[in-house]
């Protein structure tokens, strides 16, 4: 299903691999109706809060890279804080979206979804490879 709606576009933007990875969890999951609508609330606001985190995260790093010639030793302390607690917060996230989710669908597909959104990364990563390879 991804394979031809993909091979329609040959440029992807962010809302095009949005839709494609909508389509192919709904269908992964086996998402009934009166599921689907629960499962993309909480699945969007997980995305919406881990994406808002991701680029708080690369804000900070494009700072460290761009001056990191005067970073003290005193300063990495506080880096490797800023790491976990970024990490801590994404594991937080993750709790959240499951505690929602097995409200609403079997602990099965709760688990089966972090590997369908694996899955997915890695084939949408493969297609972009084959797309650059061919340009």
């Amino acid at each position: 299903m991804v394979n031809t709606i993909f091979s329609q576009s040959k440029k992807l933007s962010r809302e095009k691999i949005d839709a494609y990875k909508k389509l192919y969890l709904t269908d992964k999951l086996k998402l009934d109706p009166s599921t689907e609508t629960s499962f993309w609330t909480a699945y969007k606001t997980y995305e919406d809060s881990l994406y808002k985190l991701n680029r708080e995260r690369r804000q900070d790093l494009r700072k460290t890279r761009t001056d990191n010639t005067s970073i003290s030793d005193e300063e990495f302390p506080k880096m490797i804080d800023n790491y976990m607690n970024h990490e801590k917060r994404k594991v937080e996230l993750r709790g959240k979206l499951i505690s929602e989710l097995k409200e609403v669908m079997s602990f099965r597909k709760t688990f089966m979804l972090f590997r369908y959104e694996e899955d997915f990364r890695r084939e949408m990563m493969e297609k972009l490879r084959k797309q650059k390879k061919e340009k």
